[in-house]
């Protein structure tokens, strides 16, 4: 039996990694989708709850559940504001990670190097879309009536 001799690697995989740690990572992939998440399920609750309960609907919110518009609100601005807080920690690191192993792009699926920057890359571009789509969600409970049908 013919044992293969380990892969050595003549660069380290991840050079810039100290510039890097692993919850600032995570929070620029996932915190942007995550926002939105919440503010699509959440938000959708908060809105029609007080209009919709029980399935038959009521011109005006239900005397009771006044204090869902006011969530609402806060949701909206919490939720904008960890997407553009997630874009801009995934900008950062970018920005520090985007000279590693630059002008080299042989051999870089085969050792893994620049993994921190491929990261750091998509963290940029996942913040930045939900960061737009988060913009976005935000239409439809500012500009239409609450309760109107």
């Amino acid at each position: 039996m013919n044992a293969e001799a380990p892969l050595s690697l003549s660069h380290p995989p991840a050079p810039r990694a100290e510039c890097a740690g692993r919850g600032q990572m995570a929070f620029a992939i996932i915190a942007g989708p995550l926002a939105w998440f919440v503010l699509v399920c959440a938000g959708q609750a908060l809105a029609s709850q007080p209009c919709f309960p029980g399935g038959h609907r009521y011109p005006q919110p239900l005397p009771g559940l006044h204090w869902t518009w006011p969530a609402l609100i806060a949701l909206l601005a919490l939720c904008v504001l960890v997407a553009f807080a997630a874009l801009i920690v995934a900008w950062r690191l970018y920005q520090a990670t985007r000279t590693e192993e630059a002008g080299r792009d042989s051999g870089l699926l085969d050792e893994g190097v620049g993994r921190t920057r491929f990261m750091a890359l998509w963290g940029l571009l996942y913040s930045a879309g939900f960061c737009v789509a988060t913009l976005f969600s935000l239409a439809p409970y500012l500009a239409l009536p609450r309760c109107a049908g």
